[in-house]
């Protein structure tokens, strides 16, 4: 990613349903790594009330975009252009008190990055500060594993392995048990999860072998989050053949599969490599606790 200059003034303008055209053409500029967001704006064409989208202009023209998350928390900046950062990186550190308490600046590096500039060292102290790598597979370029006909979307049955396998997951990627921060809340999640079928399973009769989930989905890409195997029964496959079942289902739907993960994990970067993901973007998650 090349940061930018350019002449003329920066403005900041809340988006509405009108701008649903300009907003897509600036997020289809990259569809894959846009995905997620792409999927936000397709659900609320810009008229979800909790939930805030702002663009940056210099000329007319948008150079910068953030979705701020009335609902979910989440901070998901785009964009190259430095002025356009820094001047919505200001809006979202005014609008911190409108989120929740708990909140996550989410995206490529550079832009997470000038977010986190203008938060400044007097604002909220981050919980966790990741570098990730953002990663693509093409519909033509997955490998060839046998299929796993036992995945399944999860149902209200699976609540209690939802459940579980569910913190076990967070604890480990997060850090934290949602069970002890937000139990309720939790478990309105996971309940959530039983019904609208985009966390998959693989069972047998020994109990859970891979888990995952689609956060997202366009028709340029799938994103895929929350891969997880439990801890005893790593090392024998089930992630590499669960996550090629899910992507060569996902191809029936979309041309790209795409997802994020930590530079530090080299196990999971192993098994998307053998798959044929490949990097796309410098990626960076920061989570903050009380952020005001």
């Amino acid at each position: 990613m090349v940061s930018s200059f350019r002449t003329g003034a920066t403005t900041i303008e809340r988006l509405g349903p009108r701008d649903l055209v300009e907003t897509f053409a600036y997020l289809d500029r990259d569809p894959v790594v846009n995905v997620y967001v792409m999927a936000l704006v397709l659900r609320d064409a810009l008229g979800q009330p909790r939930d805030e989208y702002w663009a940056a202009r210099r000329d007319g023209e948008m150079v910068g975009f953030v979705h701020l998350g009335g609902h979910s928390g989440a901070i998901l900046p785009l964009g190259e252009d430095v002025e356009g950062l820094r001047r919505l990186g200001e809006q979202a550190r005014d609008r911190l008190p409108s989120l929740p308490r708990r909140v996550q600046v989410i995206g490529p590096r550079e832009a997470v990055g000038a977010f986190v500039q203008r938060f400044g060292s007097s604002g909220p102290t981050p919980r966790l500060d990741r570098a990730q790598v953002y990663m693509a597979l093409e519909k033509d370029q997955l490998t060839s594993w046998p299929r796993v006909t036992d995945l399944a979307p999860a149902r209200p049955e699976d609540f209690d392995l939802l459940y579980e396998s569910g913190a076990l997951l967070r604890l480990e990627e997060l850090e934290e048990d949602p069970r002890a921060i937000d139990s309720l809340g939790y478990r309105r999640r996971v309940e959530e999860e039983t019904r609208d079928g985009h966390t998959y399973l693989w069972k047998d009769e020994q109990g859970l072998c891979f888990r995952a989930s689609v956060s997202a989905v366009t028709a340029d890409a799938a994103q895929i989050s929350g891969v997880y195997t439990p801890r005893d029964r790593r090392n024998r496959g089930f992630a590499t053949r669960g996550l090629a079942e899910l992507c060569a289902r996902m191809f029936e739907r979309t041309r790209a599969a795409c997802l994020f993960v930590n530079e530090s994990n080299q196990p999971a970067l192993k098994v998307y490599r053998r798959l044929g993901f490949v990097p796309r973007m410098a990626w960076r998650s920061i989570f903050y606790d009380g952020a005001r």
